[in-house]
């Protein structure tokens, strides 16, 4: 059976873009600078590739981060996932950074409640600590207030705030902060 059958189509692209919503809150919890924001970016990327290797055993991951077969499938999902995510963002009228945060928070609230209600255990708790893997990978990608490279601190007071609220909404800890 296909966990991915388990959910209607928008159920399944409302857990399926959680990762880049996070992330996306969080690159965008504090200013980072050009760079800064593509080391988060490709930071949210990368964690949510990962969690294929950090979760071998989750059915649900494992459709969650199925490769595309072939690079023409590969764009189309490209341009509909940032077509969809363009039109939730649009709809919610979101139009700065505290309301994309709290957009992120009720959305993760409402895929993590699609999760528990149609998952098992083990997939619940793996999506849970995936979400919050890639929120503090996203935090720790950049330093905010530096110049050149030089001073300002990994994880910012509102990215820290942020991640507190995520894992405190999915019941997770992310563990130590790299200062």
């Amino acid at each position: 059976m296909n966990i991915k059958t388990e959910f209607s189509e928008d159920e399944w692209f409302l857990i399926s873009a959680m990762p880049g919503m996070i992330g996306a809150a969080m690159s965008n919890a504090a200013p980072s600078g050009v760079i800064g924001t593509i080391k988060e970016m490709s930071a949210a990327m990368r964690s949510a590739i990962q969690a294929k290797h950090d979760f071998p055993d989750s059915e649900l991951i494992a459709a969650l981060v199925q490769k595309a077969e072939n690079w023409d499938e590969a764009k189309e999902k490209l341009t509909d996932y940032r077509e969809r995510a363009q039109q939730r963002l649009k709809s919610a009228n979101v139009t700065n950074r505290d309301e994309l945060q709290a957009m992120a928070l009720e959305e993760c609230q409402a895929a993590v409640s699609l999760v528990e209600q149609k998952c098992t255990t083990d997939d619940v708790g793996a999506y849970k600590q995936w979400t919050v893997n890639v929120a503090r990978t996203v935090a720790e990608a950049a330093k905010e207030g530096s110049i050149l490279g030089f001073g300002g601190e990994r994880v910012s007071a509102n990215e820290r705030v942020l991640l507190d609220k995520i894992e405190s909404l999915l019941g997770v800890e992310s563990g130590v902060l790299i200062a």
